[in-house]
């Protein structure tokens, strides 16, 4: 037998600042992850001396070798770009 499910009525409110808290949480996270990422990105520029705008066209269009370090250069870079939108999304969204 179906166990029978009550239509529990929430105030539109609590639910809009619950919601609210974890947007701005989530957004407190990205900031924090951004930062850290900008940090190693900035201790890649200074090791190789040229921008991550510079280093990743270089690098994505095979100028540049295959070292482990600009693998986790090109990710860090592509990661900050997707927090980056995911981030301003999060922001329009809470208004």
């Amino acid at each position: 037998m179906a166990a029978e499910i009550k239509n529990a009525a929430i105030p539109k409110d609590l639910v809009w600042g619950a919601v609210t808290r974890t947007l701005k949480s989530r957004i407190e996270e990205i900031n924090q992850k951004s930062n850290d990422i900008y940090e190693n990105m900035k201790y890649f520029e200074c090791k190789y001396g040229m921008k991550t705008e510079d280093f990743y066209i270089k690098f994505v269009s095979g100028k540049l070798g295959d070292d482990m370090d600009f693998f986790e250069w090109k990710a860090s870079s592509e990661i900050l770009t997707e927090l980056n939108e995911e981030k301003k999304a999060l922001i329009q969204a809470v208004g």
